[in-house]
């Protein structure tokens, strides 16, 4: 292939890169913004408040809180059709699920990112005058940064993980409580069963994705 050709198919993944990169950081945000402000808003001070008043329960004394305060955070959000036909309790118990869900779509768009970069880093080492791919195609966790940066990068999508493991620690000390204020019956055994595969959907993101980003270092050290 010419250098003109070269050039040209280069200048078309870079703009699919540029694409997938914006579409990937805005997921991430998303991602990250909405866990961080859902836990601290909603899913910890609802937690707080169900412990408290099981403690008080089970200390038979009289607790001055009022719980109806954190359920209408929820119960009050309007939308165009009208309010969300959903619980606090029903939002809390499925906060983790959502956190394993939104991981793996920003994984898999990470994974393909991956994939347009190797393709990108081919055709820059074809080009005569070499190139830093590490700026026209920048990535989250780059093998060919510091490792300051790799953790930093590690660090930022791990985020959701640690926030996923600690919800799931905190609604299972208080499952009784919690399923006892949901709308319906359910056994508990389902969201252990729920947790588990969230969880299991955790893991396999993460190697699959740690997989394809250190795959050729991994292959060099075999």
């Amino acid at each position: 292939m010419s250098d003109a050709a070269t050039n040209a198919y280069l200048d078309r993944l870079l703009k699919v890169y540029e694409e997938k990169y914006k579409r990937f950081r805005l997921a991430l945000t998303l991602l990250l913004i909405g866990t961080a402000v859902f836990f601290f808003l909603i899913f910890y001070p609802y937690i707080t408040v169900i412990g408290n008043l099981q403690d008080c329960g089970l200390n038979q004394s009289q607790c001055p809180i009022d719980s109806e305060i954190i359920n209408k955070r929820i119960e009050e959000l309007t939308t165009n059709w009208g309010k969300i036909p959903i619980s606090t309790a029903e939002v809390v118990i499925f906060f983790p699920v959502a956190i394993a869900g939104g991981f793996a779509a920003v994984t898999a768009q990470l994974k393909e990112l991956v994939r347009l970069r190797r393709a990108l880093s081919l055709e820059v080492e074809s080009l005569t005058n070499s190139m830093d791919i590490t700026l026209i195609a920048p990535l989250l966790i780059d093998p060919k940064q510091h490792y300051s940066d790799q953790i930093a990068g590690v660090v930022t999508l791990l985020f959701p993980f640690f926030i996923f493991l600690y919800s799931v620690r905190l609604i299972l000390f208080r499952i009784e409580i919690i399923t006892n204020e949901l709308p319906y019956l359910q056994s508990i055994k389902f969201y252990f069963l729920i947790y588990f595969w969230s969880t299991l959907l955790f893991i396999y993101s993460l190697v699959k994705t740690g997989f394809n980003i250190y795959k050729r270092e991994l292959k060099q050290s075999l």
